[in-house]
């Protein structure tokens, strides 16, 4: 199932974009057609190989697309200038080390601000504020090398919202973090999501769906499925195809259906399931 995708105030669109690394290779996405509005949080999920990174590279102008068009607040992401792109959308990629490039954990931040030539005050205030957000202000001085995985993850997430992007792609930006960072990490995706920052986060945990407004599900370089999770729920087949889990609330509610139990309409919460679990049980 497809939903119409949204198309007021869009920040990123993709018009019928295909892309492959290689002629010899096969389509790594084939005729993707979304847009995204402004302040949107949209998750898009899939199994391994399904598109969902180099989907997160289009979107920034890291790849371009071999047919189609993919633009950004009506930028063309592809041949637009790359420093207006960058500023535009910013990405915290899956590996860290893909994008540390300073010495220190402050030059890391500043390498980036300095290539817009954002003046020094400036710079100090913005280097300031992410080293509050990201909890990475006691190791402001420490190199880079001698930081964990989780404490470089941190850090790229540092230097992306210190360029004031007005969209945030997060691939997997979560997966080197242990649980409290990565609680902490989704606190700041919430906190940013809620200031009008356009959120795309690429996950394949499957609870992460529920906490998104929209979610795309990529099958095989294909749109296998654009809506909300209730849609989702309503969907039979459509993660399971792409290879991906659902959720455990929507997992517990099929199970109960197959048992051929009248379930009322799905729950979205656990506290609402709680309730619902009461009230069924207590007609019984």
């Amino acid at each position: 199932m497809t939903m119409t995708a949204r198309s007021d105030a869009a920040s990123i669109v993709f018009d019928d974009v295909s892309y492959r690394y290689s002629e010899h290779d096969d389509w790594a996405l084939t005729h993707i057609r979304f847009g995204i509005a402004s302040g949107e949080w949209a998750t898009v999920t899939g199994g391994s190989g399904s598109g969902k990174s180099t989907l997160a590279k289009l979107a920034n102008g890291l790849l371009k697309p071999d047919a189609g068009r993919v633009t950004v607040y009506g930028t063309d992401a592809s041949s637009g200038d790359a420093r207006t792109i960058r500023q535009l959308i910013g990405i915290v990629f899956q590996n860290p080390d893909d994008q540390t490039v300073g010495g220190t954990v402050e030059e890391d931040i500043a390498f980036g601000l300095q290539n817009l030539r954002v003046p020094r005050d400036e710079m100090r205030r913005r280097i300031d504020r992410v080293l509050r957000l990201l909890r990475l202000t006691e190791l402001r001085g420490r190199p880079v090398h001698g930081l964990s995985g989780g404490q470089k993850q941190r850090l790229a997430v540092a230097g992306v919202l210190a360029m004031n992007p007005r969209a945030i792609v997060f691939d997997e930006a979560a997966s080197m973090l242990d649980p409290e960072n990565a609680a902490h990490l989704r606190s700041v995706m919430l906190d940013l999501h809620r200031s009008g920052i356009t959120i795309i986060h690429i996950t394949h945990d499957p609870e992460d769906l529920l906490k998104s407004e929209r979610i795309l599900v990529l099958h095989d370089g294909r749109l296998a499925f654009d809506g909300d999770w209730r849609a989702l729920a309503a969907c039979s087949g459509v993660l399971e195809e792409a290879h991906m889990l659902a959720p455990f609330l929507i997992r517990f509610q099929q199970a109960i259906r197959a048992k051929g139990c009248d379930w009322p309409v799905f729950s979205g919460s656990e506290k609402e399931l709680a309730r619902t679990i009461w009230e069924f049980a207590s007609k019984m």
